[in-house]
C-alpha cells in the first residue's frame, strides 16, 4: 500500500481544485473588463463650472469600481469553493481537514491574482485615459509612483482574502443547512434596516469597513486581516471536521 503524508494530499488537491475551477479566473476577467468600460465615463459623479465665459466639466475616474467588482468576485467563489469543491476532493485519499486546507490554498492563490490584476487594469484606465485625451490634462496625481502600486496590489490582495474566506465559511454555513441561504441574508439585511431606522445609519457595518480601510499601516492591515481570517477559518474546521465527507445529490 502506498502511504502519503497529508501536506501531499494537500498538494494535490491544491492543483486538482486549481485546474478544476480554472473557469473561475474567466469569470474575473470578464468582471474586471465591465468594470473597466464602466469606470470610463467616470465614477463618483462630475462637477462644473465656468470661467471667463469658457465652460467646463471635471469627472473623477478611479480604479475603486474594479476593485469592488473584484472582492464581490472573491466573495462569490468562497461560496463556489464551499459548495462545490467537496465534489472532487474525495476522488483522493483524503479528509475534511486536507479538503479545507486546500481550498484555503486555492482561495489565497485567487485572491493575489484578483489583487494584482485588480490593481493593474485601474492602472490601464489611467494610461487608457491619458491617450485617449492626448495626456493635456494629466496633473501630477495622476502618476502612481512603484511604491504607491504595490501598496495597493498589497491593499487590495488582503481585502480579496478575507472577502473570499468570509464567502467560504457563508457557503459551508449553507451547505451544512439550507435554512442558512435565508437566515443569513436576512440577518445581515435586516440588521442593516433596524440600524439605520435606529440610529440612521449602519453602525455596524461602517464600523467593520472602517476598521480595516481607515488603517494606515500595512502591517497591522495583515496582522487584522490574518487575524480575522484565521478566526473564521478556525470555526469552518471546528464546526465542520466531522461533516460527511461526501454529498450525494
Amino acid at each position: 500500500m502506498t502511504e502519503t503524508s497529508a501536506l501531499t494530499v494537500v498538494k494535490t488537491q491544491y492543483h486538482y481544485k486549481t485546474k478544476a475551477h480554472a473557469g473561475l479566473f474567466f469569470t474575473l476577467i470578464a468582471v474586471q473588463l465591465l468594470a473597466f468600460l464602466l469606470s470610463l465615463n467616470g465614477v463618483g459623479g462630475s462637477s462644473g463650472g465656468s470661467s471667463q465665459g469658457i465652460f467646463y466639466t471635471i469627472k473623477y475616474i478611479t480604479g475603486d469600481m474594479i476593485i469592488v467588482f473584484t472582492l464581490i468576485w472573491a466573495f462569490s467563489i468562497g461560496i463556489s469553493m464551499a459548495n462545490n469543491g467537496f465534489k472532487t476532493d474525495f476522488t483522493f485519499v483524503s479528509n475534511r481537514l486536507s479538503s479545507h486546507l486546500s481550498s484555503l490554498a486555492f482561495l489565497l492563490t485567487a485572491a493575489v491574482i484578483g489583487g494584482v490584476t485588480a490593481t493593474l487594469c485601474g492602472l490601464l484606465l489611467r494610461v487608457v485615459l491619458f491617450f485617449s485625451h492626448g495626456g493635456v490634462d494629466a496633473g501630477p496625481a495622476f502618476w502612481i509612483a512603484p511604491s504607491a502600486l504595490l501598496s495597493g496590489i498589497f491593499a487590495a490582495t488582503l481585502y480579496a482574502a478575507l472577502l473570499s474566506i468570509i464567502g467560504y465559511s457563508v457557503g459551508m454555513l449553507t451547505q451544512r443547512h439550507p435554512a442558512f441561504v435565508v437566515l443569513l441574508p436576512g440577518l445581515f439585511f435586516g440588521t442593516l434596516f433596524v440600524e439605520a431606522r435606529s440610529t440612521g445609519e449602519a453602525h455596524t457595518l461602517i464600523s467593520a469597513i472602517e476598521w480595516f480601510s481607515t488603517e494606515s499601516s500595512h502591517a497591522l492591515l495583515a496582522l487584522k486581516v490574518v487575524l480575522v481570517s484565521a478566526i473564521i477559518f478556525g470555526c469552518v474546521i471546528l464546526l465542520f471536521n466531522r461533516m460527511e465527507v461526501r454529498k450525494w445529490q
